[in-house]
């Protein structure tokens, strides 16, 4: 079992992380964000994915807001209720919702790389 204080770390590490790649996120769409997801024909979308910088900076802001958003949910459930079983349960069921997340947004991802 992990320490606390070390997945606390981490929550404040990728809480870091998404301040600076939401920012690049952001970036992307100035100065106006109606320019920036307006229809540019078939691929308009997928152009901005095509970015190599901006697709790690996506993939990045995927991993860094699911271990942040699932680790701040466990701890929040935990507070909820003390007991062995209850902490077991939560944190399996936290991996296996995070797992799935990061699986679906991966292949969403590298789907998208791949229709272009």
């Amino acid at each position: 079992m992990v320490a606390k204080s070390t997945l606390m770390k981490w929550h404040y590490i990728t809480g870091l992380i998404l301040v600076v790649v939401v920012g690049i996120h952001l970036a992307f769409r100035w100065p106006s964000y109606e320019a920036s997801i307006e229809w540019a024909g078939p691929h308009g979308v997928y152009e901005q994915l095509m970015n190599i910088g901006y697709m790690i900076a996506i993939f990045i802001l995927l991993y860094a807001a699911t271990y942040h958003a699932m680790n701040g949910l466990r701890t929040l459930l935990l507070e909820l209720h003390q007991g062995r079983y209850w902490n077991i349960a939560v944190d399996v069921v936290i991996i296996i919702v995070g797992v799935f997340i990061v699986i679906v947004g991966t292949v969403a991802l590298v789907g998208a790389l791949s229709t272009v």
